[in-house]
């Protein structure tokens, strides 16, 4: 197995929960879950730190990254502030058959109530939209940053009561496209965004560590 492959089942493994913050992540452990030796799963590791979801300290040792009000910040408003620049790319390519595969996605969470799959799902709907506005780059820079704030999106989801709300959101996101609005589409992206972050922001007396 590739430290790419290895990577992308751990940081499965933390979007469904089963690592949760600040969770040690073991080499020797991860070596025998994944039948490999301990380099890919190091690389793997390395991948995963390079996309802000695992810090490594100076002995070796792994961890899920505590997320703080800062990265909410920072994370959410690159994202605002690139999701919408794949709006008209995104309508101009997308074909029929990708729009009925995006409002299949949307069906699928709107109905599943277990959070570690509609996690799953949500994932792979905003990567598939990524990927569909056929700009490369971008869509590398924004998986990154979708894979970083996962644990607040679990947060937002799981403890926060927002499910309701963003499965509406994914149906009004299918319905631009289909409809080729991409000014419409751009707003919706910020919006989906925005009211998730208002969710996550801490109380001003809160601590910093979400």
């Amino acid at each position: 197995m590739t430290p790419d492959l290895i990577a992308d089942q751990i940081a499965r493994a933390i979007r469904e929960g089963e690592f949760g913050q600040g969770a040690q992540l073991v080499q020797e452990d991860l070596a025998r879950r994944f039948g490999v030796s301990r380099n890919p799963i190091r690389e793997a590791l390395r991948l995963l730190e390079a996309n802000g979801l695992v810090e490594i300290r100076g002995g070796g040792g792994a961890t899920v990254r505590t997320l703080s009000s800062d990265d909410l910040v920072e994370l959410y408003g690159l994202r605002k502030v690139l999701e919408p620049t794949i709006a008209e790319a995104l309508v101009d390519s997308s074909t029929q058959r990708a729009v009925a595969e995006l409002d299949s996605m949307a069906t699928a969470m709107a109905d599943e109530p277990r959070i570690p799959q509609w996690m799953e799902l949500n994932y792979t709907f905003h990567q598939r939209l990524y990927v569909l506005s056929g700009l490369p780059r971008t869509a590398s820079i924004l998986t990154s940053l979708l894979s970083a704030v996962q644990p607040y999106s679990r947060r937002n989801i799981e403890d926060l009561g927002g499910k309701e709300q963003a499965d509406v959101e994914h149906r009004s996101i299918v319905d631009a496209l289909r409809a080729h609005d991409s000014d419409r589409l751009a707003a919706l992206f910020v919006q989906h965004l925005e009211g998730a972050e208002r969710r996550l922001r801490p109380a001003p007396a809160a601590s910093t560590a979400l």
